[in-house]
């Protein structure tokens, strides 16, 4: 008798079951893996996905759902379209508001709008001031058109809810 220790994934086990048995070999199995795939409910609203889905171009669509996503699973960002007929998203500190988005999301322009001052973007790689009147709050940008930039977005999103937060 020939003892043999085999490692496999679950998705090789079919193939493997199918080899072992073509050849007659004389076999039991046991299987100490777990099922940890869990159904989870969506992050974001389906309104919403469909608005990022449809308004980014296809190479940019990735990076703003990831954004948007993360700003709602892991900050408990409440998520909502813009006007009727809207282009955009609008991400809120949750809670009762005192003040406005703290990100304006333009998938269809690919930028990100954060409610912060002009001096927020200084040392930025990707952000930069926007020449906005002194009474528009939403006084960075930063084009999400690149992977790199999202760790930029994504700590410029803490701060402008941060400070919008405290209100």
């Amino acid at each position: 008798m020939i003892k043999v220790s085999i490692h496999a994934s679950p998705e090789e086990l079919p193939a493997l079951i199918d080899a072992l048995a073509a050849h007659g070999a004389d076999f039991s199995l046991h299987s100490t893996s777990r099922v940890t795939e869990e159904w989870t409910e969506p992050v974001l609203e389906r309104d919403v996905l469909d608005l990022l889905r449809t308004r980014a171009p296809s190479q940019y669509v990735d990076l703003f759902i990831a954004f948007v996503e993360g700003e709602v699973r892991d900050h408990g960002a409440v998520a909502e379209l813009g006007t009727e007929k809207t282009s955009y998203v609008k991400l809120y500190v949750p809670g009762p508001r005192k003040v406005g988005a703290y990100v304006y999301v333009r998938p269809d322009r690919t930028y990100l709008d954060f409610r912060l001052p002009s001096s927020a973007a200084d040392g930025c790689r990707f952000a930069a001031a926007r020449n906005v009147q002194a009474d528009n709050a939403h006084a960075v940008r930063l084009p999400l058109t690149t992977p790199d930039a999202l760790p930029e977005a994504q700590r410029l999103a803490r701060q402008a809810a941060t400070e919008a937060g405290s209100a």
